[in-house]
This record gives structure tokens, C-alpha cells and sequence, in this order.
């Protein structure tokens, strides 16, 4: 597979004449795969505008549209016979984006292995926008609104299957799943609160409007970076972003989904979250300071999240102003 790019289009040409299968209207064979930039309000007609792209090119080909950055969001991996390509689009808390991949398989497959090898890359496709931790509407995402799919194979008749059981299926699996956590640009902090550590920051300064401190945006974004070092808080953020996603699903037995967005006061495990968050990150004075955090967030000015996320938000607040006051102040 020979890579060309440009600003606006990633063109995989294959060498060879290869059967489709997609889920994109494309031709039976193809001969490339083209990844096309198109604005982020693009609302055109797909056949025509990629008949257009097949025509310019002189190429009968594979025509993906993406509105991220090209060749940027660009990734391939291959091994053995099994080539990926994809772009991959997701927004922090929404399932707007577009993740699309392209598997080039160098063996013939016949019609039901190809349909299995779509089936194959699809899961894994979705399985690593979940572990991505991509929201829809709140709840766990396998994709976004507008993913695609195209499986490329040799000419001729031959496997039928290509499922995660077989050898086929698991090499394009992993390299779908690698491909697409790779490709995924946004910060995976962004993606837990839905903000960006800007405006964490500027909810710090919020915090300062009660017990002000003399520390600007650029020191509060150290403290927060010291932290985010540790793999062991981003363990407890994760933690909180997926209990929210079970709870909103209802995957918490013997709690609602209406119960779990009304923060019921039955619950106390998320307090206790935050409270383990605080305390690992300094002590019993972090504890304290995440209870006037929590304070703070009722007079208004600092946005409330769901159950769990809420509470390590809290913490996270908390253990930032705690170490930007002991270095201002000392221990």
C-alpha cells in the first residue's frame, strides 16, 4: 500500500484490483482507498461529491469524507497480510465526529468471510471508541453518527470466516482497535469532565474569588499537570466517568438512572470516591479542602456534574488550590 498525502487528502493507492464490501456506497473493486477533508458543516450529496473524487483522481476507489485536520488524522498500520487505514474524529462528550477504516486484506476471502471481517473491524472499532471513553447523550458510544467501514480483499473465492476467533480476524482487530486509540486526538481529561484544563483553571480563579491566592493561569495548569503525572489519579477519574456511563445505562444494580442523574442522597459511594482522590492527593487537608470546594459549588459559578464525575472534580479542585497554597505559603 503506497501512502500519498496532502493538505485535505490521504490517497492509499493498493497495487492491485480489490473486491469491497462497505458500508459507504462504494465500487465493487477498487484499485485505492481516498481519506477527503470536507468542511465541518458539510451537508452534500456523498455519491455525487465522490464520484467527483474517483473522477479527478483517474481511480476507481474507496471514498471516505472526514472534517478533521488531513493528513493529521491520518493513521496505518499492517501486519502480515492485513493492512489498516483509518481517520478517526471524536469530540470530547458527543458522538459528533467520524471515524472511518479501511482493512486491506492480501488473501482472497469470498462473500461471508468479507461480511465476517466487516462484522470483526466494526466491534473492534467499537470497542476502542468505548475504551476512549466517547459519550453519546451520556451514555457509552461505539462510534460516532457518521463511521464507515470498508473491507478491500484479493479477487477469488476463499475464507469464509474472519471472525475474532481466527487468525485473520485478530491480526485486523488489533490493528482496527490500534489504530483508532491512536488516531484519537483529544484530551482524554476533556473527555472525563467536558473541560479543557484551561477551563479547569479558570475555575480555580473561581475558588480564588473566595480565598484568593497571588497565582496566575500558567501556575495553576503546573499544579494540575504534577497531578495528572500520576497514573494513580487518572485511575480514579476513569473510574468516575465509567461509573457515571453504567449508571446512566442503569448497569448499577439497585440503582435508577433517574435516581443516579438526581445525585440521590442513598448513595454515599461517590462521595467517598472524591474523598479517596482528595486524600491521596495531600492528606486530610486535601479532605477538608474538597468539603469547601463542595461548598463553593452551591453558591454557583462551578458547574455540576453527574454523580461520580462530580465529586472527583471536587477533589481535583481541591488538591490543585491546596498545592498551589503550599508552595506559595509553605507546608
Amino acid at each position: 500500500m503506497l501512502i500519498e498525502e496532502r493538505k485535505g487528502l490521504v490517497l492509499a493507492k493498493l497495487g492491485n484490483r480489490y473486491k469491497v464490501l462497505s458500508t459507504v456506497p462504494s465500487p465493487d473493486y477498487a484499485e485505492a482507498v481516498a481519506f477527503v477533508q470536507v468542511p465541518k458543516d458539510y451537508c452534500g450529496d456523498f455519491l455525487q461529491d465522490a464520484s467527483k473524487v474517483r473522477d479527478d483522481l483517474g481511480l476507481e476507489a474507496v471514498v471516505f469524507f472526514t472534517a478533521a485536520e488531513l493528513p493529521d488524522s491520518f493513521v496505518s498500520l499492517s501486519e502480515g497480510d492485513v493492512k489498516v487505514a483509518a481517520t478517526v474524529a471524536m469530540t470530547p462528550q458527543t458522538c459528533i465526529g467520524t471515524i472511518n477504516v479501511a482493512v486491506v486484506v492480501n488473501r482472497p476471502l469470498s462473500k461471508w468471510g468479507m461480511a465476517d471481517l466487516l462484522r470483526t473491524a466494526t466491534e473492534a472499532k467499537a470497542l476502542a471508541a468505548v475504551d476512549s471513553l466517547l459519550r453519546c447523550n451520556g451514555r457509552r458510544s461505539p462510534g460516532t453518527v457518521t463511521d464507515a467501514v470498508a473491507i478491500l480483499a484479493q479477487e477469488g473465492d476463499g475464507e469464509h470466516y474472519a471472525g475474532p476467533a481466527t487468525e485473520l480476524g485478530q491480526t485486523a482487530a488489533r490493528l482496527v482497535y490500534k489504530a483508532v486509540r491512536a488516531g484519537d486526538r483529544y484530551d482524554l481529561f476533556q473527555r472525563i469532565f467536558g473541560l479543557s484544563r484551561r477551563e479547569f483553571a479558570g475555575l480555580v480563579k473561581r475558588l480564588f474569588e473566595k480565598a484568593p491566592l497571588p497565582a496566575g493561569e500558567e501556575e495553576i495548569l503546573s499544579a494540575l499537570e504534577e497531578l495528572l503525572k500520576d497514573p494513580n489519579v487518572w485511575a480514579l477519574l476513569i473510574a468516575a466517568a465509567e461509573l457515571d456511563a453504567h449508571a446512566t445505562s442503569g448497569g448499577i444494580p439497585g440503582l435508577a438512572p433517574d435516581e443516579h442523574s438526581a445525585d440521590t442522597p442513598r448513595i454515599i459511594i461517590d462521595e467517598l470516591l472524591g474523598a479517596a482522590l482528595a486524600d491521596y492527593i495531600g492528606g486530610f487537608k486535601a479532605v477538608l479542602t474538597t468539603y469547601w470546594v463542595e461548598r463553593v459549588k452551591k453558591d454557583g459559578g462551578i458547574p455540576e456534574l453527574e454523580m461520580f464525575r462530580d465529586d472527583v472534580l471536587s477533589a481535583l479542585l481541591a488538591g490543585v488550590y491546596l498545592r498551589l497554597y503550599e508552595r506559595i505559603y509553605g507546608r
